[in-house]
């Protein structure tokens, strides 16, 4: 996503980089509204797996619906985009308090592990999608990656909930 849409929105839908800037700057205010009220709602009442799951498939949803949007509509992206991150902030904080609740700092190797498996992500995901775009339009890499997104949700429901 990170590396994809930008690409996408500039070459395929024809926003200038200073649109898209304006728009990523909107887009990810959910990191920032959103992290500490699920954070707390997890801790004190629903636990990790709910928001673990809603976030995955709000992200995947909002995800696959991109490949379907051909229209140059800035108050479109800029919502459609917002959507997938509020569903990426669900998923970041209940990652990272499921993840804390379950191993403590007498563990610094799978913490370790813990930490570089997101950066690594950054580079495994551009080199599958890079390989997927050999065999089809870059506009369906979205449902791909939709798709990914979903089936992390199924996964998520096998977590055993801290409350």
């Amino acid at each position: 996503m990170v590396v994809y849409v930008p690409l996408y929105l500039e070459k395929y839908i024809g926003f200038s980089w200073t649109e898209i800037g304006i728009m990523f700057t909107i887009m990810l205010l959910p990191f920032v509204l959103f992290e500490l009220p699920v954070g707390e709602l997890e801790d004190r009442k629903y636990g990790e797996r709910e928001f673990l799951t809603i976030g995955f498939v709000i992200m995947g949803l909002s995800t696959l619906f991109i490949s379907f949007i051909t229209l140059k509509s800035f108050w479109i992206w800029t919502t459609i985009l917002f959507i997938t991150r509020i569903g990426a902030s669900f998923v970041e904080i209940s990652t990272e308090s499921y993840f804390f609740k379950h191993v403590n700092q007498e563990k610094p190797d799978v913490i370790s592990f813990f930490r570089i498996t997101r950066p690594l992500s950054f580079i495994v995901g551009p080199v599958i999608a890079t390989i997927a775009l050999q065999f089809m339009p870059f506009q369906y890499i979205f449902i791909v990656i939709g798709i990914c997104m979903i089936l992390g949700a199924h996964y998520s429901l096998a977590l055993t909930d801290t409350k």
